[in-house]
């Protein structure tokens, strides 16, 4: 008696905790893009509506979601875990950008970024000026991993000798964009670089590598294009004196040693011999730092603060300071917490199966390598126009498809570089977008101007389709079966 008293008591308990934990319900495809409309609607409102940055909105879009797993009675345990499951798998591209914040202050204050723009300068000839400009904003939005800071700076000083050459405005804009933009998208210490790499977990140095394939023959097609425009305009008077005075104050300011050049050359080794990314950083770090202490003869307690807060350049040249008081632990503290964020909308996403489930709608054109890899780039092209953010329109796509890439065995590094194709090279043709109206209003050009000319912006995701339908540079994580198009490029 007492035995089946015993389990009455357990059966009651059992049927009254089954009626405290409801069911989970399955997200609808209706229901699905309800939330995701909301979710994007809460991001425009405050990105393009009111003009924030998108920190905030990406987090009320979170909010959004949450209150939608409420509705789907997912358990906060379930939600939380896949939060912090979507951040933890990025937890190594999030130090990378420290460590890249560190290593930026300390190869300033050493004079290895002076001295690359010093002798860039150095090398510019204005009987090839289109093409001189190209190459030297390349070189110095590589180096310094900002397309603004290179706009702002050297582009400024060139949008006068240009003036002076009787060059129209907006062609040496468009050349001046071409650079700068190539190196914010190639250059591994780019704030959108390290986000694309993070966002589509292809890791840091690969992504930057497999950019190559579109991002190298649309700088080649560039400068052709700039060398046949620049044989127009060959009997102008060009003023260099800002330019000149670029180079004295940067020859005055720093101790311009050759042997500065070793970090960068040492840097390009480690990337090339596929060195892990985070002692790749620590090294360069070190190497800016004791450059710093032996060759421009700061004190330790100095090297130390600039590796945290950054280098504060002061030589009373209002270009030179704007151009290198970068880097610095604390300057990337905006960008990681902007990725915290967006990783956890995607952790969000990927658990009430929203985007899953409205990705499987189209899963018709994204089932063979072209179609998905075109998608993800008309996905990205579109979200850089229609939220005018460059952050946004890398992330969306890289939730949406990244296990459409895992499926095909596509390698997520060609996610990486699709969203940046159709994202950051995309940006400065959006003129209500912060990128066109810096731009713009910087070289006092108007977007519609320099937008014939620059060449960067159809050029790189015209090669992205290319690369899409024949298979050129699409890098595979396994081998396809017996019935696949091509053998897998295994990296």
């Amino acid at each position: 008696m007492k035995f089946k008293e015993e389990k009455n008591m357990k059966l009651f308990k059992n049927n009254e905790t089954a009626k405290e934990v409801k069911p989970e319900r399955k997200t609808t495809f209706g229901m699905s893009v309800i939330v995701l409309i909301a979710a994007i609607g809460v991001l425009l409102i405050g990105v393009v509506g009111l003009k924030l940055d998108p920190h905030i909105p990406i987090l009320m879009s979170v909010t959004v979601l949450l209150i939608y797993s409420i509705y789907l009675h997912i358990p906060w345990k379930d939600m939380r875990d896949s939060i912090c499951k979507s951040i933890s798998e990025s937890i190594e591209a999030i130090l990378i950008i420290c460590l890249i914040g560190v290593t930026v202050g300390t190869w300033m204050s050493s004079g290895t970024v002076p001295l690359v723009i010093y002798y860039g300068l150095k090398i510019f000839s204005p009987q090839w000026f289109l093409l001189s400009i190209l190459l030297l904003c390349c070189i110095m939005s590589v180096v310094t991993g900002s397309s603004w800071t290179t706009v702002g700076t050297i582009g400024v000083a060139f949008m006068g000798v240009g003036i002076g050459l009787g060059i129209p405005a907006g062609l040496t804009a468009g050349a001046i964009l071409c650079g700068a933009y190539f190196g914010d998208k190639q250059s591994p210490v780019s704030d959108t670089t390290n986000f694309a790499a993070a966002v589509s977990k292809g890791g840091l140095y690969e992504v930057v590598r497999a950019m190559i394939y579109t991002t190298g023959p649309s700088l080649l097609v560039s400068a052709v294009v700039f060398v046949f425009l620049g044989f127009r305009y060959g009997s102008g008077t060009a003023d260099i004196s800002q330019i000149q005075a670029i180079m004295d104050g940067l020859a005055s300011s720093f101790n311009l040693s050759p042997i500065l050049i070793i970090p960068l050359i040492l840097l390009l080794a480690m990337i090339i011999l596929k060195v892990p990314a985070i002692p790749t950083m620590i090294i360069a770090s070190l190497m800016g730092a004791f450059f710093t202490f032996v060759i421009q003869g700061q004190n330790l307690a100095s090297c130390l603060t600039f590796m945290h807060s950054g280098y504060v350049s002061e030589t009373g040249v209002g270009v030179i300071d704007s151009l290198l008081t970068r880097g610095g632990l604390n300057s990337m503290t905006s960008t990681v917490m902007l990725m915290l964020f967006s990783l956890a909308l995607a952790g969000c996403l990927e658990r009430t199966g929203v985007m899953s489930v409205v990705i499987g709608k189209i899963s018709g054109i994204t089932k063979n390598r072209a179609g998905l890899i075109t998608t993800t780039l008309v996905m990205a092209v579109a979200l850089s126009f229609f939220a005018a953010d460059p952050y946004l329109a890398m992330l969306l796509p890289a939730n949406a498809m990244g296990k459409k890439f895992d499926e095909q065995g596509i390698d997520r590094r060609v996610l990486g570089r699709t969203i940046q194709d159709g994202a950051t090279v995309m940006a400065p043709l959006v003129p209500w977008g912060t990128n066109g109206i810096y731009c713009s209003l910087t070289l006092g050009v108007a977007v519609a101007e320099y937008a014939p000319y620059y060449l960067m912006g159809y050029a790189t995701p015209i090669f992205a389709v290319i690369c899409a339908v024949t298979g050129f540079g699409v890098l595979y994580t396994k081998k396809k079966n017996d019935n696949g198009n091509e053998p897998a490029l295994e990296q």
